[in-house]
């Protein structure tokens, strides 16, 4: 495991949905964080492929993880994704986070998502500050 942001550790502590997803955060820090995930069968749908719904799901973890280094208590408030090729059961899915700007209240984070060396998506989104900052 990498460099992790101690405001990373609490967000980990207090989001039940990091374990329920089966999410490993490998680094989180100074704008970027890298998020990992084993495709189970569980995530997959009838043609034995990675819902798009679970790419999308390690992509936006990234996100939030990258921009909680920057603005604590960030949320994601917009994303695309580009989905480029598909991910099976078994293969591991890595989002490596960068975020490409910021200020005090948002941030633009850029996240790709590679299985087995493949680029699996892309993903951009906007994260915001929420009330609770």
């Amino acid at each position: 495991m990498g460099v992790i942001d101690p405001h990373i550790s609490w967000i980990l502590a207090h989001e039940p949905s990091f374990g329920w997803f089966g999410f490993t955060i490998d680094e989180a820090t100074e704008g970027r964080a890298s998020v990992s995930l084993v495709v189970g069968p569980e995530h997959v749908n009838a043609n034995d492929m990675a819902h798009g719904a679970i790419i999308f799901a390690v992509a936006d973890q990234a996100l939030a993880m990258a921009a909680n280094t920057l603005i604590p208590h960030a949320a994601t408030a917009d994303a695309q994704i580009h989905y480029l090729a598909p991910a099976r059961s078994g293969q591991r899915l890595h989002a490596s986070a960068q975020a490409s700007w910021a200020d005090e209240r948002r941030a633009v984070v850029d996240v790709v998502v590679v299985a087995d060396e493949t680029v699996v998506a892309t993903f951009r989104g906007m994260a915001r500050a929420t009330r609770r900052s």
